[in-house]
């Protein structure tokens, strides 16, 4: 069974329908909760980071500090649970995953956040450079498991969360090849079925989960054993991989699916751009692609000029025809900077006397030159506009056939060029014969 990619992951955070009524009734209290939970999880945190390591008063503090938060765990399959294993395999929803497994099962997982030592341990984090590659990954996890005194390592083959109810992804081969065997469990989530505030969503923060775990009434966590598993001799670890991902997955009642954390990023980056395009039509690659088959037809035409007129027309052959017909408008030009000009008020006298008895100040123009000038200007610009509007190349209907829209366009493309020598000759007074003597 071949499942999209985008099926495994949740993308709004609250629901539809009847339930929304429901939550905005809810959410006046929910704030509330939430101011409540906030102020009594700091205390408790603070007390938690106070007292000693690996005591039994600790240890409650820190489970009333979850349950206060709205996190609480239940476990099935109990039977299957084997203490002795050194690595934990679960599949992972939510940034919490691990707190609601240490609560019943002492555990720490790899870091991925840089925070101090105590805050870590409190976190039932451990840095074990993550940030620094897979290889030093492998060689600190490999480290710390040798020491019998450490508490077992949970890991999350998965690599990133999903939203735990159609299919898991693909198992990674690294977090199952540190020790010979593996506690394989699953977890899966449950809010109330009037509130159904997703846990997590695709692109959100742990910040923003946290609040939202804080908003609702009870975050349940289950955890299901699976058992103990181990690698056979003639196994990969690959294979190994993927026998775990099966057992995980029946045991959760979930299909399997072979998408990769580095399949998420990309479909992430593809929600990325087409809200960019979205938001400006410009973007968007079936514009562009529109654009490309426009200018194969108009090279002489801007590709952004092009993709101006397909934003307004959404049609290849209707934004042809307006350049063409040259119906499409030129795109105004940036204002250019004014330069400073001197007030002459501010100018001291020490100065203007200085222009005016300067042997190389101009004389100023006389009246009657100031009326050539400007009768110059006038014949200029009718002589301009006359050229311009004998200079037009728009075709006067836009040919049916590609035959007839190529000989159009090596018309025009002549005349284009004609157009251009006629006014350099002119712009520099050239005489040319057979043209202007």
């Amino acid at each position: 069974m071949t499942i999209p990619i985008e099926a495994l992951y949740t993308n709004s955070r609250f629901p539809s329908g009847p339930s929304l009524f429901f939550l905005l009734l809810y959410t006046p209290l929910g704030i509330v909760i939430f101011i409540i939970r906030l102020f009594i999880s700091l205390q408790l945190f603070l007390a938690a980071a106070v007292l000693p390591h690996n005591t039994a008063v600790r240890n409650v503090v820190l489970r009333v500090l979850y349950s206060v938060m709205g996190l609480v765990v239940r476990e099935e399959c109990r039977k299957n649970r084997d203490d002795t294993c050194r690595v934990i395999g679960t599949n992972h929803i939510t940034p919490f995953d691990h707190l609601a497994v240490s609560i019943v099962l002492p555990c720490v997982t790899p870091s991925v956040y840089d925070l101090p030592g105590a805050l870590s341990s409190l976190l039932c984090y451990q840095d074990l450079g993550v940030t620094q590659g897979r290889e030093i990954l492998r060689a600190n996890a490999r480290n710390y498991l040798s020491n019998p005194n450490n508490p077992p390592l949970l890991l999350h083959p998965e690599g990133a969360t999903t939203s735990g109810k159609l299919a898991l992804m693909k198992y990674g081969s690294w977090a199952l090849e540190l020790n010979g065997s593996v506690l394989v469990a699953g977890i899966r989530v449950w809010r109330l079925p009037l509130l159904p505030v997703a846990p997590s969503v695709l692109g959100a923060s742990w910040a923003a989960d946290l609040c939202f775990m804080l908003f609702s009434p009870v975050t349940l966590f289950t955890i299901k054993y699976v058992g103990k598993m181990s690698r056979k001799e003639s196994e990969s670890a690959e294979e190994f991989g993927v026998r775990v991902q099966a057992a995980t997955a029946s045991a959760l009642q979930l299909h399997t699916s072979n998408h990769t954390v580095a399949d998420k990023v990309e479909y992430m980056k593809r929600l990325a751009r087409e809200a960019a395009a979205a938001s400006n039509p410009m973007l968007s690659p079936q514009v562009h692609r529109m654009a490309q088959q426009v200018q194969e037809v108009l090279p002489h035409i801007s590709l952004d000029r092009i993709k101006r007129d397909l934003v307004h027309t959404q049609n290849v052959d209707l934004t042809i025809t307006n350049f063409l017909e040259d119906n499409v408008p030129e795109p105004v030009p940036e204002p250019q900077p004014v330069p400073s000009r001197v007030d002459p008020a501010r100018v001291s006298p020490q100065s203007s006397d200085l222009r005016s008895s300067s042997p190389s100040a101009t004389p100023l123009p006389s009246a009657s030159a100031e009326v050539k000038t400007t009768a110059d200007r006038g014949e200029s610009l009718g002589r301009k506009s006359q050229s311009e509007v004998s200079m037009s190349t728009a075709a006067k209907s836009f040919g049916k056939s590609a035959s007839e829209r190529m000989t159009s366009f090596e018309t025009r493309k002549a005349q284009l060029i004609e157009n251009a020598r006629r006014r350099y000759i002119e712009k520099h007074g050239l005489t040319v014969p057979g043209y202007n003597c």
